[in-house]
């Protein structure tokens, strides 16, 4: 570990002497002027942090990972011009975004006490330990990483005070009643995967024949039914059980059954277990009811719908979960409305200067 580490200092180090060398090393990368007048600096570590950011995102979402010469990318089309005008135009608009957070949270006073401190702390010094040194051979320091990683807590916690009570956006009680009652649910399911591993996706036969099982299963939890004092898990296992093995081995590998099955947890629509789209579908089963979700994305689902729990799904306890699904709506916009307030100005020297085509993989 401390070889690494060493190792890491004299890249950075090797890094820094190239820099200077070349008599041009620029600090800050710009300026963001907040509704105040107030400027604030972009430091070149939150610049190159927030396009290191970019683009690994365009990449991941292309599919793509591993080893890759960036340079070879970077001038292919993209949409309408190429992956790097995409990348320049976006910036901007990211860091603008950021300050925006910074600001809207420095008028809260979440984070002030001590415990809320050194939670932030040991939590970014446990991400900085596992991704250092990707962040260090692009020039990027703790402090920067820091910056940016906090950035993201404090987007996360804008909108309980936003949302909360008392707050400027306060969420009326008609609101989180009508969230209760369409939004939240109490589901007992199994996930059962029908694509192979290492991304072989399977035949269309292969598909069929997975599909037919999923339904199979279904109708076997139909006719069975759950008992007056039995669990709604024990009977789709016992139902999925039968075809688990036909399952495994045309997928080409083994997976436990207890860790695909999920007993009466409360979902709440959008928080990011499944998708929007199988939400939509899991919520049309009325409670008592089972259902198989074709997920679309590698899983079907059988679930069952139960009533939601009045002592422990209460309304203050759902509150949380109305203000985490209206900031995943609104909350974007939000930052966008006030993001008009704000003005950028980027150096196009100290742009041209950290341009994407020195991030190192």
């Amino acid at each position: 570990m401390r070889l690494r580490k060493i190792a890491a200092l004299l890249l950075v180090f090797t890094v820094c002497l190239t820099l200077c060398s070349c008599g041009y090393n620029p600090k800050t990368v710009g300026t963001v002027t907040d509704p105040e007048g107030n400027k604030i600096d972009i430091t070149c570590g939150q610049y190159l942090l927030v396009q290191y950011e970019t683009v690994m995102s365009l990449l991941n979402s292309a599919g793509v990972s591993g080893q890759i010469d960036l340079s070879k990318v970077l001038d292919t089309e993209y949409g309408d011009s190429t992956v790097r005008e995409f990348i320049r135009s976006s910036l901007p608009e990211a860091l603008l975004r950021r300050a925006v957070v910074d600001y809207l949270y420095d008028r809260t006073d979440l984070g002030d006490d001590v415990a809320t401190k050194i939670y932030y702390d040991n939590y970014v010094q446990s991400d900085w330990a596992s991704s250092s040194s990707s962040y260090l051979q692009n020039g990027i320091g703790f402090e920067s990483f820091k910056a940016y990683e906090m950035q993201m807590i404090k987007a996360s916690r804008i909108p309980y005070d936003l949302y909360g009570k008392g707050g400027e956006k306060e969420l009326t009680e008609e609101y989180v009643n009508q969230f209760i009652a369409e939004k939240c649910g109490r589901f007992t399911y199994i996930s059962l995967p029908y694509r192979k591993v290492m991304g072989v996706d399977l035949t269309d036969e292969d598909k069929k024949e997975l599909k037919s099982y999923a339904e199979q299963i279904l109708a076997t939890c139909e006719e069975k039914g759950v008992p007056a004092h039995g669990s709604a898990k024990t009977v789709i296992a016992a139902a999925a059980d039968e075809f688990y093995t036909k399952y495994q081995s045309l997928l080409g590998y083994e997976q436990d059954m207890e860790s695909i099955t999920y007993e009466n947890q409360r979902r709440v629509f959008g928080d990011g277990t499944f998708t929007d789209a199988q939400y939509e579908q899991m919520f049309k089963a009325q409670p008592g009811e089972f259902i198989l979700v074709d997920g679309g994305d590698g899983l079907y689902i059988i679930a069952y719908r139960t009533e939601l729990d009045p002592e422990a799904d209460t309304y203050d306890e759902l509150y949380n979960e109305a203000i985490a699904y209206v900031a995943g709506q609104e909350f974007q916009d939000y930052i966008t409305e006030k993001a008009e307030g704000f003005s950028i100005e980027l150096d196009p020297k100290a742009v041209e200067y950290y341009s994407p085509d020195k991030i190192v993989f």
